[in-house]
């Protein structure tokens, strides 16, 4: 539940909603750091659970991709996986994940890894944020156009850039 995209252009720029949901209760209005972070270099936005999402935070506190390649993030995120699985018993990936590191940007989708070169989407409120982003939109519109039209994105919206490559 919720909206992470991106687009690149002249830099690249990651947008999330700011909806948190624990069962069927959502909290509004908090800026929560669970769903889009800056961590080590590296910016990372999640959909799915929180756990997982504070996991893979932890884990790029102190770990980087090797290279800022598919091949590089594939390893990272199976190294990812058998830390995660290590502190929590639970190895599979289940959370989509946009990740830009080093002037690029990749599509996470459990150990599928796609370089981005235009612009993406993931989580509930993808399709309505596809469209605005195939409109020409940018990441802020595409995600307040998620929010308005699926009950599982909130605003504010939270952006984060980075300088390509």
């Amino acid at each position: 539940m919720s909206v992470v995209c991106c687009t690149i252009s002249d830099k690249i720029r990651v947008a999330s909603d700011s909806i948190i949901v624990r069962g069927y209760t959502q909290e509004k209005g908090k800026d929560k750091y669970s769903k889009l972070c800056q961590v080590n270099g590296m910016i990372i936005g999640s959909v799915g659970l929180c756990e997982e999402s504070s996991m893979l935070q932890i884990y790029a506190s102190t770990c980087k991709p090797s290279s800022a390649t598919e091949l590089g993030i594939l390893n990272y995120m199976a190294d990812f996986a058998e830390w995660k699985k290590k502190k929590t018993d639970k190895y599979i990936i289940e959370n989509d994940n946009i990740l830009a590191f080093e002037g690029k940007v990749f599509q996470i989708d459990g150990l599928f890894v796609k370089e981005i070169t235009s612009y993406s989407a993931i989580g509930a409120g993808m399709d309505y944020a596809l469209s605005a982003l195939y409109l020409g939109m940018d990441v802020e519109v595409a995600v307040k156009t998620a929010c308005e039209l699926s009950i599982y994105c909130e605003l504010p919206v939270k952006v984060y850039e980075m300088e390509l490559k």
